[in-house]
């Protein structure tokens, strides 16, 4: 979208459709057994636990015990204000950062685990995503993720295809054909468990979907961090340095 274009969508469809609306839009999908999958994902966290594209906090009810601390990230304002609102009576000590995936406001081999649901659909470029999520994962930390994934199905994908332009703007910039198995699979990542799954009562077209963990090496180089590029060091703490 043009910066034009995406501040009206914001104002507009982002602010009281796309994220007003958001559990409503996924709670047949919940309520169907997502929720059950959210957990499931959730179940290996451990230690320091960093979630990048919270969004309005569906997987809050689903972080383990074994989690130290939990800091929360969300770069979308419309998401922001709903997210507070569920933490603010959280009976856990949460942090919400504001912060998107490409640039996470943490020191290199800092979190123990990082955690998403359904964000390199929708990031600008997931390859860069990736690239920061090993950067902020401790030596052998891990990635936990679950994503809606482009079909294996060539008939259902073509279905995508076509629905495509429509879904991204409905979805807030969502990509529903993307080929996220083979870009997790190319990423520096190890994937230690993949499992290729349904999401319950969806859309055939956003149905396919997958639950995993990947790991960063234990032997794995330090990685020069995205914001080191523009100038930012990589061990800086607030969501707003430049």
């Amino acid at each position: 979208m043009t910066n034009l274009l995406k501040k009206a969508y914001d104002a507009t469809w982002g602010k009281y459709v796309f994220a007003g609306m958001y559990d409503k839009f996924l709670s047949r999908v919940e309520k169907y057994g997502l929720s059950e999958k959210r957990a499931e994902m959730l179940r290996p966290a451990y230690g320091k636990t960093v979630e990048i594209g919270t969004g309005t906090g569906l997987n809050l009810p689903h972080f383990p015990d074994t989690i130290s601390e939990l800091i929360l990230t969300e770069p979308y304002p419309h998401m922001v204000t709903k997210l507070e609102e569920k933490v603010r009576d959280h009976p856990r000590r949460i942090q919400v950062t504001v912060a998107g995936a490409e640039r996470l406001p943490f020191p290199d081999a800092s979190i123990d685990t990082v955690a998403a649901a359904m964000i390199l659909c929708t990031v600008p470029d997931p390859d860069v995503a990736l690239a920061e999520i090993q950067r902020v994962l401790k030596p052998g930390g891990q990635y936990l993720f679950l994503e809606h994934v482009r079909n294996s199905d060539p008939r259902i994908a073509k279905k995508q295809d076509i629905i495509q332009k429509g879904w991204y703007l409905f979805g807030n910039e969502c990509h529903c054909n993307r080929p996220t198995i083979e870009t997790l699979r190319s990423s520096s990542l190890e994937i230690k468990e993949l499992k290729e799954d349904k999401m319950p009562g969806a859309w055939e077209f956003i149905e396919a979907m997958v639950i995993g963990r990947a790991v960063r090496p234990e032997t794995d180089a330090p990685l020069a961090s995205v914001s080191a590029s523009t100038g930012a060091g990589s061990d800086c703490q607030d969501p707003n340095c430049s």
